[in-house]
């Protein structure tokens, strides 16, 4: 059997991201490490490298261009918990991605937002082995393998990602729905 070169490339960007996920520098055991951050330098100085949920406040703010605030207050620990169907236990970003993460550190969504064109090519050429999602933003698509949905609006963009959502069945469509509401939920902070 064959496989599609455009399935091919999102199963590559999917591999590639968990494998980031999973070794980059600073990470614990069982703790996911950073994702593969957006290319532009674009991060803000002085972001927070981690934050307890217990202390944040969970209203929204708009994006500043890419800076892990930014990432992490694009969508409220509440909304991240109806999504993925676990309690957020804390945040933590960097360089604009943000982790929320259940106490059990398996279960995680990673958010990462692009300020510019350039900072997400990668994920557009990605696009072509993804499910278009119209209705979305001026351009969405998911990616089952590896529970990925991208959303451009304009210039910017956001990615969350969450491998539990994307590990059902390809006729269930409930992990890409829940990603979609949370992607719905989060585009007017974009």
């Amino acid at each position: 059997m064959s496989i599609n070169l455009s399935y091919g490339r999102v199963a590559i960007l999917a591999i590639s991201l968990a494998a980031l996920l999973a070794a980059c520098s600073g990470s614990t055991a069982g703790t996911p490490a950073a994702a593969g951050t957006p290319a532009s330098g674009s991060a803000a100085a002085g972001a927070p490298a981690s934050m307890s949920v217990a202390g944040a406040t969970d209203a929204a703010a708009p994006n500043s261009g890419g800076d892990a605030s930014a990432a992490c207050s694009i969508v409220t620990s509440s909304a991240v918990s109806t999504a993925t169907g676990f309690a957020v236990a804390k945040s933590s970003g960097a360089a604009g991605q943000c982790i929320f993460q259940n106490a059990d550190s398996s279960q995680y969504l990673t958010v990462l937002v692009y300020g510019s064109q350039a900072d997400m090519a990668v994920m557009l050429e990605a696009e072509q082995g993804g499910e278009h999602i119209a209705g979305l933003g001026d351009d969405a698509f998911w990616a089952q393998l590896g529970g990925l949905i991208f959303v451009r609006k304009g210039d910017h963009a956001m990615a969350f990602l969450d491998p539990d959502l994307g590990a059902s069945s390809s006729t269930d469509t409930s992990g890409r729905d829940a990603l979609v509401t949370l992607a719905r939920t989060a585009l007017p902070n974009l």
